[in-house]
């Protein structure tokens, strides 16, 4: 499909309990717009007759006879649909619990949702599920249709019952109800226009409200989406360039624009963005399949997310998600699954946070729901958000096991920076920060160096502190190795203990700080989180966050420490960037390219940011300037 013709489309997925009526709408739709086949129409009529039953607008769609026999939609059915000029795709999925697989499956490919209830069963059981499961796929907007109402005689008091109850729970989902829409899609009532008889009914019919969603245009709204683009492959075609393939789940891009791919945290722009057949484009955005060229080789592999630097994916091997069972073998604790989220895979253990079990169950059976913790071999890069990369699969060595959603984890992080409550008095009166700031002749700040072992961080902070101090400056290093032998050798390398030994060095450079010390940190920091946990102790405006990238192939050759030997031998796991994630910064105060630049550029790159910065005087850092290079000072990354 063509990308005006994808994002033209507002794909809708039609969900609900067995025999609430779903196919039988679809198929009220095609009949009633003229878009099916009049041989198609006969040949349903004549099956109808011999089976002693009133035309059902749902024979249209189901494909299999096992589905007309038993009256249940089996497989999903996909049709495009127009009305008033409007192009939809509707999605007709499955009800009955055995096919929830099927029903999540084409749920992940819609944007709207329209849950259909029988107004005299209400919701049930089913519905619940149905509504978790377009949640768990990303969906927000829902449209309830209130089905059957003339079986009731239209009655207003049926309605309500059954729409308060629907909206309560669509509440509890976090869900949006768009509209909730009484109709008979046996008899065609309120889908194509108001019914007169249902006077006490003030809303709009069921095609109004779908042409209101169509307008909101949820698929093509790029500048409000982050960009995503999943790398399916690297091809080669000749020795000069690579080609980067793969499709865009979000956002759009454009030649010339920077990108970063995570996890590997490289970093290119964008030279040419191709399409099959040989076309060349100026943007690509959500739903193309593109090749890109950059401006300068680096080497990927299969898996990495694309997208802007600075809206970088989370990057983790520990995150919590929402899984609905769908595998026919149950859940079984401690095996071990592979996770399979946009094109990475890794291998992963499961251990279930929540569930709605009963108490004489023990696992998980197919169509249950959990919140689950997920603890991947390697890292893996994804989003918590509405757009992007957010939905995985499980797998066991035998089938699909479950259908997921990345949610976002409630940190305890958060609890560790706050003071408990219990008698503790913070005393005053001590020295102020401006009196040392003043006898010292210049301000206090924390210097954050930020990247992978390897990088240059201890070797740049030395540097840095050396040209300090040799100008009269208060200054002090915490270097994280140097800090992991006395302050927090109690620590291990478990994402809590990396979290607790970052909180440790910004509750230190707090206290420095306030002596008007210039402080420079030099320490993996791998996690985003833990940083900003540091920026907001520390102190917005004395915080300066200082990326030192360097490819992780780079780092291994260097190796200074011998830890990716130690890696690599088995002797030491979970090293960041190997074991465990490094997620880079995304707004960095300088970005310093430490394998092309030299460590005395990289140096004067961060004096001239503590200038800017106004934290140190113009004539400091105008003396004895390095010869060596120089570096832009950007408050974005500087993509070389």
């Amino acid at each position: 499909m063509s990308k005006t013709l994808e994002n033209d489309l507002l794909k809708v997925v039609v969900v609900g309990h067995v025999d609430h009526g779903k196919s039988t709408l679809i198929g009220r739709l095609l009949v009633d717009t003229g878009k099916v086949p009049e041989d198609r129409v006969s040949s349903v009529e004549r099956l109808c007759r011999e089976k002693g039953i009133s035309f059902e607008p749902a024979f249209l769609l189901d494909g299999f006879e096992e589905e007309r026999d038993q009256g249940i939609t089996i497989d999903t059915t996909r049709v495009n649909f127009e009305y008033d000029g409007k192009r939809f795709c509707i999605i007709d999925a499955p009800g009955h619990a055995e096919f929830l697989r099927n029903m999540t499956t084409a749920a992940s490919h819609a944007d709207v949702g329209v849950l259909v209830i029988d107004c005299q069963q209400g919701p049930r059981a089913q519905t619940l599920q149905h509504i978790r499961s377009l949640a768990m796929v990303g969906i927000t907007d829902v449209i309830v249709v209130i089905n059957k109402m003339d079986k009731v005689d239209y009655s207003q008091v049926e309605f309500d019952a059954s729409a308060t109850a629907v909206r309560q729970t669509l509440k509890e989902e976090a869900l949006n109800c768009v509209a909730v829409v009484p109709i008979s899609a046996q008899a065609g009532t309120n889908i194509f226009d108001s019914s007169d008889r249902m006077p006490w009914y003030s809303g709009k019919h069921l095609l109004k409200v779908l042409c209101e969603l169509e307008q909101r245009d949820y698929t093509s709204k790029h500048d409000e989406q982050p960009f995503r683009m999943v790398l399916q492959d690297i091809y080669r075609f000749d020795e000069e360039q690579r080609y980067f393939a793969g499709r865009v789940v979000s956002g759009q891009i454009n030649v010339g624009d920077d990108v970063v791919f995570s996890p590997s945290a490289k970093a290119a722009r964008i030279k040419e963005i191709r399409q099959f057949p040989g076309l060349t484009l100026a943007s690509a955005v959500k739903g193309d399949s593109i090749a890109l060229t950059l401006t300068h080789d680096i080497f990927l592999e299969r898996g990495e997310i694309v997208s802007r630097p600075h809206e970088l994916p989370e990057i983790e091997t520990e995150f919590c998600a929402r899984i609905v069972w769908i595998g026919k073998e149950p859940f079984a604790p401690g095996a071990e699954y592979t996770i399979k989220i946009g094109t990475a895979e890794s291998k992963c253990s499961i251990s279930i946070v929540t569930a709605e079990l009963k108490p004489e169950e023990a696992v998980l059976q197919n169509g249950m729901f959990a919140d689950v913790l997920i603890k991947s071999e390697h890292p893996l890069a994804f989003d918590t958000s509405r757009f992007g990369v957010v939905n995985f699969v499980l797998c066991s060595k035998l089938e699909t096991s479950a259908a997921g959603l990345v949610v976002e984890k409630v940190e305890a992080l958060v609890q560790n920076m706050s003071p408990a409550k219990r008698a503790i008095f913070k005393e005053t009166g001590f020295v102020e920060r401006q009196e040392f700031e003043n006898l010292h002749g210049h301000k206090g700040g924390v210097v954050w160096l930020t990247g992978l072992s390897g990088a240059g961080k201890s070797t740049l902070a030395k540097l840095i502190e050396r040209r300090l101090f040799s100008e009269g400056c208060r200054v002090v290093v915490l270097d994280g190795d140097n800090l992991r032998h006395g302050l927090c050798a109690d620590l291990g390398f478990s994402a809590a203990d990396r979290s607790e030994n970052v909180r440790r060095i910004a509750q230190m450079s707090r206290l420095l700080l306030n002596t008007g010390t210039i402080v420079i940190v030099a320490c993996v920091s791998p996690y985003k989180k833990d940083r900003e946990a540091a920026r907001e102790i520390i102190g917005k405006e004395s915080f300066f966050e200082v990326f030192v990238f360097c490819p992780l192939e780079v780092c291994q050759s260097r190796d200074p420490k011998g830890l990716y030997a130690k890696s690599k031998s088995g002797e030491m796991g979970g090293l960041s960037g190997i074991g465990a994630p490094y997620q880079p910064p995304s707004s960095p105060a300088l970005r310093i390219n430490s394998n092309e630049i030299n460590p005395e550029a990289s140096r004067d790159a961060v004096i001239d940011l503590l200038l800017s910065q106004r934290v140190i005087a113009a004539q400091l850092a105008s003396k004895q300037r390095s010869t060596h290079g120089q570096v832009d000072l950007e408050p974005v990354l500087d993509i070389r």
